[in-house]
């Protein structure tokens, strides 16, 4: 029998301790800049999909490299071709989703009355610096948790999503904050 329920929730119930007491501190972080958020609403709005997208992407990625490390396609190597590939694509799709994304949210915002406190040059740079910020991080974070689970013998897609979730919520706010206050809103 290759999966194992007993496995699965052993190895699993270490990891997702530990990530709900980051995903805590994540939320203990944001409730201490919750002033600079009231001050500018539209970034409030944008923190679900900043981490969320930031979260699917590296979960993507994950599963193709747990798939790809199962059948064969993809070597325990970081010099490994298709790795690399998987890698550049996730960042692609990140910088296409989140340009859209910051259009998309701004003029949403705008025409439904929110404060906007910012213009959108201004607004996309720090939607779009995040959102790519993000994405390599957890890309790296995502190939790093899927080598070292299948290196010990786990299976990658256990580990994978709840390490790389739990890491764009908490990563997701602290680097929305950083671009905040490096590009000024």
């Amino acid at each position: 029998m290759i999966y194992s329920w007993k496995k699965i929730v052993l190895t699993s119930i270490p990891l997702l301790t530990i990530t709900a007491i980051i995903e805590i501190i994540a939320g203990q972080i944001l409730q201490g800049n919750i002033e600079t958020l009231y001050m500018l609403p539209i970034f409030l709005i944008s923190i679900p999909v900043v981490n969320s997208v930031g979260g699917n992407i590296g979960s993507i990625l994950g599963a193709r490299l747990a798939s790809g490390l199962h059948v064969g396609t993809i070597s325990y190597s970081i010099k490994d071709k298709t790795m690399h590939i998987n890698l550049l694509t996730s960042v692609l799709m990140g910088i296409i989703t989140y340009t859209a994304l910051a259009i998309l949210i701004y003029f949403i915002s705008y025409f439904g009355g929110v404060n906007m406190g910012t213009g959108l040059p201004a607004f996309m740079g720090i939607i779009i610096g995040t959102g790519v910020a993000l994405v390599v991080v957890i890309s790296f974070i995502s190939i790093l948790t899927a080598f070292l689970a299948y290196k010990r013998g786990l299976d990658p897609d256990d580990m994978v999503a709840p390490v790389v979730t739990t890491f764009g919520d908490t990563l997701g706010i602290i680097i929305l904050f950083l671009m905040i206050g490096a590009i000024g809103a």
